[in-house]
């Protein structure tokens, strides 16, 4: 019995021990359900934040879209927000207050790279779609200066090469560009796991990825997580992700240059149609009578001289030949100039007659009706080979193309909208150049500014000024185009208001003493000079000749933009990264693109002690 005594304490501290240890286990459970739930609610509160952020962007590009200060680098209005204020009025709403003590305040950021200072600053704005280079359309020469920059002093990267498998992966044949040959569907057969080529347009620029050569350091350079800042582990060499060359430059890589989303409406900055100049004479006399009230001669100048001017790329102006006939009396064929013959197979030579695979003046554009629903991310079909069209031109007609797209005499054949539009770009300025030189030819126009352009005498006279000025040119940019109102989607326009040094420098014709003063005059014009990109002749920023040159491939406006909102609160470290792109058609903006993009990180300076890293403009 009194050993039996002595075993009743041990097993009474036993069982009091394991009460203790489970009363603890469950309080431990307990609290981490908390803890993981209050996550959950911080996680969720954080991401309504920046969805407010996002709400506020919309807002301010429905009545300020045309103005860039609103919302390119704009502190006021789109850094620290403030969304919900625990204890607070519910005036402090949408403002910027700051507060010393303590307190559940949680607040937006709207965050962009600030390309001018790749290495401290980032700007509070976003960043129009139309300030980078369409994927689609991009020609192999301006695919090559991205690719250049991205692949750095790398040795083992060889840029022409990752060009050319960039062009077989949208083209729509399966012949191989380039010398290496295996950029087409055999080099994906032989991955694990292996995939087919896609041979079609680019959905997104994330699908670079699947391309040969494209790795995610040629894709997002140092920058891997996208916040264009170089961060110390961007710049430590090999010693932590992601590798870098030391060298304190940020290398961004293709992505924050390419879209493959980005169009416009072919309509004013008022959203009305624009006019057609090559169209109906009196449709165009009452356009241009309203634009130009009272000035009698800049009206029938402009007349005469678009009913006179080469048609170009198929747009014969109303009224100048019968029955739709060119004056070399082949129909459908794009007039004297025997560098631009007809192209497709369905050329009727019919009056305004809009053909899909002909290069538009002023870029691509797609003749489908808008429908008020957001475009679809598609390219355009390819057009024949150039270099073939001109020899069946010589031969005195179109020959049929040889099978599997073989060019002739064994000659590698265009494969695409990019690089079919850039040969003809070529072959159109030389045609011009021929053209330029004889003041008694008149110019093709190109666009609204060659109408600045001294007209062509008649027969005995001397040549004489043209009456259209600097002064109509941003009325003329704005209001008029060469494009045929059917034609209601212009692709692959750069805004030269906001895009980078690099995507200028994709601008053939521009030089870098021209793309030098771009960037410094348009720092210093209000938002109404900057409306139209007229102001790049009106600033003596580039030549007429240069400006005449790239007006078809530029724009001053953007219709969809990238937002890069960041929700979080000061009380904790939370933050909710949402990437959204946006298609304003009219005031109202389309989500074309939503993306949780947390995992990133968001090592943005948006505390309030962060302050000093904000770009100041």
């Amino acid at each position: 019995m009194r050993g039996a005594r002595g075993l009743i304490l041990p097993v009474v501290l036993f069982i009091l021990l394991m009460v203790g240890l489970l009363g603890a286990m469950f309080a431990f459970r307990v609290y981490a359900d908390v803890s993981g739930v209050r996550a959950v609610a911080y996680r969720l509160q954080t991401r309504l934040a920046a969805e407010a952020g996002v709400e506020r962007v919309k807002l301010l590009l429905r009545d300020w879209r045309f103005d860039q200060s609103v919302w390119f680098h704009n502190p006021e209005e789109l850094h620290r927000v403030i969304v919900w204020a625990d204890g607070r009025l519910p005036e402090v709403s949408g403002t910027t207050e700051e507060y010393d003590e303590g307190g559940v305040v949680y607040r937006f950021s709207i965050v962009a790279d600030d390309f001018s200072n790749d290495e401290e600053f980032i700007r509070l704005g976003i960043t129009d779609e139309a300030s980078k280079l369409d994927l689609n359309l991009a020609t192999p020469e301006q695919l090559l200066i991205l690719v250049r920059e991205a692949a750095g002093d790398r040795e083992d990267v060889i840029p022409e090469e990752i060009v050319d498998a960039i062009v077989d992966w949208r083209d729509e044949d399966s012949t191989p560009s380039g010398e290496v040959r295996d950029t087409e569907g055999e080099y994906y057969r032989t991955l694990e796991p292996p995939y087919l080529i896609k041979n079609a347009p680019y959905d997104s620029v994330e699908e670079l990825l699947l391309v040969k050569g494209i790795t995610g350091q040629i894709m997002y350079g140092e920058d891997q997580d996208r916040n264009g800042l170089l961060t110390p582990n961007e710049k430590d060499g090999d010693l932590t992700f992601p590798p870098d060359n030391q060298d304190d430059r940020l290398n961004l890589g293709l992505y924050p240059y390419l879209t493959v989303i980005a169009y416009e409406n072919n309509v004013d900055n008022a959203n009305r149609p624009r006019a057609y100049l090559l169209g109906d004479a009196e449709k165009l006399r009452a356009e241009l009578e309203l634009a130009f009230e009272g000035q009698t001669d800049v009206i029938e100048a402009i007349i005469a001289a678009t009913r006179t001017a080469p048609p170009q790329n198929g747009n014969q102006p109303n009224g100048n030949q019968p029955n739709g006939n060119q004056p070399n009396g082949n129909a459908g064929n794009n007039g004297p100039n025997p560098k631009k013959p007809g192209k497709g197979p369905n050329n009727t030579g019919g009056q305004n007659q809009p053909n899909p695979d002909t290069e538009n003046p002023i870029g691509e554009v797609d003749n489908n009706p808008y429908d008020d629903k957001p475009p679809p991310e598609k390219g355009t079909q390819a057009p024949p080979d150039e270099d073939e069209e001109d020899d069946n031109a010589d031969m005195g007609g179109e020959q049929p193309n040889p099978p599997n797209g073989d060019g002739p005499n064994g000659e590698q054949p265009l494969e695409n909208d990019q690089e079919g539009d850039q040969q003809e770009d070529d072959e159109n300025s030389e045609g011009d150049e021929e053209t330029d030189g004889d003041s008694n030819q008149p110019r093709p126009i190109r666009s609204p500014a060659s109408l600045l352009f001294d007209r062509p005498p008649a027969e005995g006279e001397e040549p004489s000024p043209s009456v259209v000025t600097l002064e109509h040119l941003p009325v003329l940019m704005d209001r008029f185009t060469v494009v045929p109102p059917e034609e209601r989607k212009i692709k692959g326009l750069i805004n030269v208001n906001t895009a980078p040094r690099l995507v200028l420098e994709c601008l053939d014709g521009l030089t870098p003493e021209q793309v030098d003063a771009i960037l410094e005059t348009r720092e210093t014009l209000s938002a109404s000079a900057r409306a139209t990109t007229a102001w790049l002749l009106t600033t003596n920023a580039i030549d007429l000749e240069t400006y005449d040159k790239i007006a078809p491939k530029i724009t001053a406006r953007g219709q969809q933009f990238t937002i890069q909102s960041l929700g979080f609160a000061d009380h904790i470290g939370m933050v909710t990264r949402l990437q959204v792109v946006v298609d304003m058609v009219g005031p109202v903006a389309h989500t074309l693109y939503y993306r949780d993009i947390s995992q990133l990180g968001a090592s943005f300076p948006i505390l309030e002690e962060d302050l000093e890293r904000i770009r100041a403009r």
